[in-house]
């Protein structure tokens, strides 16, 4: 395959921090926690099951963290679960005391989420043996007994960005998609390299142009992206980028073209804005809530093995792309039958998909360049 780069939208992009999968705000605050019932639960109760959620950033992004947030609640409504939510903000120097002073809580379990907070984990792992911890959307080394104190949650991301693909391919009116990620690492492109797959299904001459924030936080930036890709011919762009991803959104609306979201119904959560609303065709959730309410369940049935790693995807409700008013509406009904169609393949293990995570630096810039126009 030829080696032939993405192209650059901006001239300089500047490396932000990696805050998981993104907060639309940032704070500094590490070790505040809200206490409030759904939002972040109550405090810990003598003799209930014990859950806490530690953010490493801060709630509100309408995406990732939001997600992780929902599912405490689930726990919470389901199990009776007494819960609370800390959030560490984005100076990731706090997060091992933040880990300590929390641990000598007694939580039953701490769920926390992303790179950034990956480290610090482990290392908290092994200083307090008895201590329960999920991680989501990060895996660590379980290698000669490591982590045996930890259960790790990834997502099968390729399987949602294959759905956008098919779907992007199918409505486009120019034969160009754009993705916007937050940064160019394999947690990003996994998206990515699913949406090219299903997009190639449609069309086997589509485009892609492809551009990064440098960040999960900066919607500013996002925007700035969105408008640069619809501008070079896009009329649809998957966005896949935290809280900076919601610029994407915006630039949609201002460009009269269309979005795909990402990991929460962003068309409802804008429902007050029917033109950005309708913006959105469709939103590719990755449903750390089910997740986490999953991993919890088998926890208390004596299932949950710590000291590995599951991947969850469509077959576990886990991956899922948003069938709303907004999408029968705006989205061709030709286009939402293959969107089915591919779904249903995938379920039914009739599609194989390549993951960003199998593939070298290089193996992805040759695909990028592949579909670049």
């Amino acid at each position: 395959m030829k080696k032939v780069w993405a192209i650059c939208l901006t001239a300089a992009l500047t490396a932000g921090m990696l805050a998981g999968c993104g907060s639309a705000k940032t704070s500094d605050t590490a070790g505040e926690s809200v206490s409030t019932k759904a939002s972040v639960g109550e405090e810990k109760k003598d003799g209930d099951l014990s859950v806490l959620l530690l953010v490493p950033g801060t709630l509100g992004d309408k995406s990732f963290f939001d997600s992780a947030n929902a599912g405490l609640a689930l726990i919470e409504d389901h199990y009776g679960a007494s819960t609370k939510v800390v959030e560490m903000g984005t100076d990731i120097t706090k997060y091992s005391a933040t880990l300590e002073d929390v641990i000598h809580e007694g939580w039953d379990i701490i769920i926390t989420g992303g790179v950034n907070i990956s480290q610090p984990l482990q290392e908290a792992a092994e200083e307090y043996p008895d201590q329960k911890f999920i991680l989501y959307d990060e895996s660590v080394d379980f290698s000669d007994g490591a982590n045996s104190n930890i259960y790790c949650m990834t997502y099968k991301c390729y399987e949602g960005g294959y759905l956008a693909g098919v779907l992007g391919a199918s409505a486009s009116k120019t034969g160009q998609l754009g993705f916007a990620g937050g940064f160019d690492i394999p947690l990003i492109n996994d998206w990515l390299v699913g949406y090219i797959e299903g997009a190639r299904t449609v069309n086997p001459d589509i485009k892609i142009n492809t551009g990064y924030m440098n960040s999960f936080t900066d919607a500013a930036k996002g925007k700035e992206i969105g408008i640069a890709l619809y501008h070079a011919g896009a009329d649809i762009v998957f966005q896949a980028a935290g809280g900076a991803g919601l610029g994407v959104l915006d630039a949609a609306k201002e460009t009269g073209n269309h979005a795909i979201g990402t990991d929460s119904d962003q068309s409802e959560l804008f429902s007050s804005d029917a033109e950005k609303a309708d913006a959105i065709y469709a939103s590719i959730l990755k449903r750390v809530d089910i997740s986490i309410e999953k991993a919890v369940g088998d926890y208390l049935d004596g299932k949950l093995e710590f000291g590995t790693v599951k991947t969850y995807g469509l077959s576990d409700g886990c991956i899922e792309i948003t069938d709303n008013s907004w999408y029968q509406k705006n989205v061709p009904a030709a286009a939402r039958e293959k969107v089915a169609e591919a779904k249903q393949n995938i379920i039914d293990g009739k599609v194989e998909i390549k993951s960003a995570f199998d593939m070298t630096d290089e193996e992805i810039a040759s695909l990028k360049g592949e579909v670049q126009p």
